[in-house]
């Protein structure tokens, strides 16, 4: 019975410390997040300063054909506060998914349409990278269903905008999908150089970055290029407020055999807007969870 006694108490004393730390892990966390939703915040000031004025100098000089050669050097400006922008805009987003305020607006959707938009704007992005960038419409999901394009489309330039990163030159990216009970689900599939199994559980973390960060170019449609490693996050919180989920698929990692890599999204068919547009879904089970029938 003694023995009971402080088995016990040694595991009650274990539980709470478990308790403790998981608390002080949330209150990190959100403090994370309060960050770089400042931090963002704060960086959208000076960025639009720079933008503006940069603005005015291009249309002074446009108008000097003797100082035309310095709109070159505004043209960099204009990139780098573009890409700057970007990435002040995807925390934004990140730090709304944390904190369960990422709001959307359902509208009628051409899914279809949707997805050749974005393939389209991705294969110019591609163009030097010589990749094969298909796309299969999906059969049966001809009419109009309800969820937020704007978000939906960004989630999904997300997905192949990762495939196009970790895909060798002259390799194939390939879009298409199926209509399921309720869902529909879009396949994006590409020839790159995978994932480690050990490694997969965190592709959706914030800021994680696989591989060699310093082996990194900086352009994001570069192989391998540079980002902050925040767009499969927002991808997942964006198709998560939808009511869906996503995961992906590879056999290993690998720059010579390239196993490749697929990414599963899945995205529920709503005939009618859903009666909540927040980020408030946790705790209906996702598709995976559900009886889908193909």
């Amino acid at each position: 019975r003694l023995y009971h006694l402080a088995f016990k108490k040694y595991l009650d004393r274990h539980i709470r410390a478990a308790a403790d730390i998981e608390t002080m892990l949330e209150k990190l966390n959100r403090s994370k997040s309060n960050f770089i939703s400042i931090a963002a915040h704060e960086l959208k000031t000076p960025l639009t300063i720079i933008e503006g004025y940069s603005m005015m100098l291009n249309d002074l000089l446009g108008a000097n054909q003797n100082l035309a050669i310095y709109q070159t050097h505004l043209e960099g400006i204009r990139k780098g506060t573009e890409r700057l922008k970007q990435i002040i805009q995807d925390m934004i987003d990140v730090s709304l998914i944390d904190a369960r305020m990422l709001l959307l607006n359902f509208q009628p959707c051409l899914l279809n349409h949707l997805i050749q938009n974005v393939v389209e704007e991705m294969k110019k992005k591609a163009l030097d990278r010589r990749l094969n960038i298909q796309w299969r419409p999906i059969q049966g999901i001809n009419e109009m269903i309800y969820v937020d394009e704007i978000r939906l489309s960004q989630a999904l330039r997300n997905i192949v905008e990762n495939a196009i990163k970790y895909t060798p030159d002259g390799g194939k990216v390939s879009v298409y999908g199926r209509k399921l009970s309720g869902f529909v689900e879009i396949m994006v599939e590409d020839t790159g150089i995978g994932v480690d199994p050990e490694d997969q559980p965190f592709i959706f973390e914030k800021f994680s970055q696989l591989g060699q960060v310093s082996l990194h170019s900086t352009g994001k449609s570069k192989f391998k290029g540079g980002g902050a490693g925040l767009g499969l996050p927002i991808a997942k919180g964006i198709l998560e407020a939808h009511g869906g989920t996503i995961w992906m698929e590879s056999q290993g990692y690998d720059e010579v055999k390239c196993p490749g890599s697929t990414f599963h999204l899945m995205i529920p068919i709503y005939q009618q807007p859903p009666g909540s547009s927040l980020l408030a879904l946790s705790a209906q089970p996702t598709p995976k969870d559900r009886d889908i029938d193909g």
